[in-house]
């Protein structure tokens, strides 16, 4: 599980990874069995919106707290749950750092 803190009034986006026995990123994406299904704990501190496909989802941050956004799908029939926690917090932003991503494609 990892985790994303972000302010009242931003949108987070959530996209499926689907990752290897090494945990780089499958080169032929899998297909769900159906529309994986999205839920959130506390559905207090953000709209939690899942895109039709199931693959991707996003939430409005609305009010400070902890939330943690959960995925559950089946591929070929074996079932596959994520979670990531979400805080959510009122303070303005401030820039302290920079940094480089590395994908693996």
């Amino acid at each position: 599980m990892s985790n994303v803190t972000l302010t009242v009034g931003h949108t987070v986006a959530f996209a499926l990874v689907f990752l290897d026995q090494n945990g780089n990123p499958m080169l032929t994406t899998p297909v769900p069995d159906a529309a994986p299904v999205w839920s959130d704990i506390t559905p207090a501190t953000g709209t939690l919106t899942p895109a039709a496909s199931g693959l991707t989802a996003t939430e409005l941050a609305i009010a400070p707290g902890a939330d943690t956004v959960s995925v559950s799908l089946a591929v070929a029939g074996v079932s596959f749950t994520a979670s990531i926690d979400v805080t959510v917090e009122t303070a303005p932003q401030v820039l302290t750092s920079v940094q480089i991503a590395a994908t693996v494609t």
